[in-house]
């Protein structure tokens, strides 16, 4: 057993949650005086380690890597997930019920045939959290840049990854095609540190049709949403009953767009998002010899949650209603990095268009 690995691993955890992720991890029992007194998390940690040496059983790479996965799924939001979409698919069995020890010996026969690696995969509500590690060299080193930590959703077309080193990201994503039984996988420019917001922003985009008022509006359309709208208004009308807004009719239709526009409940979180635009320059008069040069601008917007901080700007007064409709698609457009390219006429060669 690494003792150094498996003190770093263990020092990872918040106190508080270090016996939740004991009981998830299931390689050590420990009572309750390993607790008793608080102290230091360093001397908890200690004594978790000297049980896990008194039991007399191994804890090898892959009950390291279970413990390493348990903290992932308890703190999912320390990385940067990247969402892919899985077409073509060619299985004919319904595989909405796949196991996480089925979905662990499918995808570890197909890893077989590229590299030696460790594989765990643990069941979490939905969804499959996996733990790959790469062994390029020995089988009984742990080497965290070679670690790759995934996120399925069964019976859907979306995985979601931790960055992958290019020598090995073909062949991890080669093994997922044949193990899930699709045909092709891409990269959606869709990336974030919530894994459920990206899952559900994919879901979005594929399925269900038309625009996003009409897709959001369905989803809100809850009556508890209707009755909290009309407790919420009566509310500010109470409290409110002698001020006669001079722009009521202007931010009643700011209320209004926005409802439609992104719905009533909390937008997913996306932390970033990113607008790339490929256009030709257009002098208007101030530099003619740069006119139809090519130009290239992109523009970040970056905080705790941008899809909420858009949604607000319409009532809080600081973007005119309409959007554009790069922005009133967010939503539902299933991507944070969104290029903006300009519409060329008909044989001036590919038609660009709005990504």
């Amino acid at each position: 057993m690494d003792t150094d690995v498996l003190r770093k691993l263990l020092g990872r955890f918040k106190l508080p949650d270090l016996r939740q992720a004991l009981d998830e991890w299931g390689c050590v029992a420990v009572d309750g005086e390993v607790f008793v007194g608080g102290g230091p998390k360093r001397g908890v940690v200690d004594r978790v380690v000297r049980a896990c040496q008194g039991q007399g059983e191994e804890i090898g790479l892959e009950e390291l890597g279970t413990l390493d996965l348990v903290y992932n799924k308890m703190y999912s939001r320390s990385r940067t997930w990247n969402a892919y979409h899985f077409t073509g698919y060619k299985k004919k069995q319904d595989d909405s019920t796949v196991s996480a020890d089925v979905f662990q010996r499918s995808l570890g026969k197909q890893l077989f045939f590229y590299f030696r690696h460790i594989l765990c995969v643990r069941q979490h509500n939905d969804a499959l959290w996996v733990w790959l590690m790469i062994q390029d060299k020995s089988s009984t080193v742990w080497t965290p840049s070679n670690i790759v930590h995934m996120v399925y959703y069964p019976a859907s077309p979306y995985i979601f990854t931790s960055t992958m080193k290019a020598e090995y990201k073909k062949y991890i994503i080669q093994a997922l095609l044949l193990t899930l039984g699709y045909s092709k996988a891409q990269f959606m420019d869709l990336s974030g540190r919530d894994v459920e917001s990206l899952a559900e922003l994919a879901k979005r985009k594929h399925s269900q049709k038309g625009s996003s008022r009409v897709r959001l509006n369905q989803e809100d359309a809850s009556p508890e949403s209707r009755t909290s709208r009309k407790r919420r208004k009566q509310d500010e009308e109470s409290e409110n009953e002698d001020v006669i807004p001079e722009d009521a009719e202007d931010r009643q239709w700011r209320e209004d767009y926005t409802r439609e526009t992104f719905g009533d409940e909390p937008q997913p979180i996306l932390e970033n998002v990113t607008y790339k635009l490929q256009a030709s320059f257009k002098h208007g008069g101030v530099a003619p010899s740069m006119d139809d040069q090519p130009f290239h601008m992109t523009v970040k917007f970056s905080g705790s949650n941008v899809l909420e901080g858009m949604k607000a700007l319409g009532p809080a007064g600081l973007a005119e209603p309409p959007f554009p409709s790069y922005l009133e698609s967010l939503p539902h457009v299933g991507k944070n990095t969104i290029l903006l390219a300009e519409r060329r006429k008909p044989g001036d060669g590919d038609d660009g268009g709005n990504n």
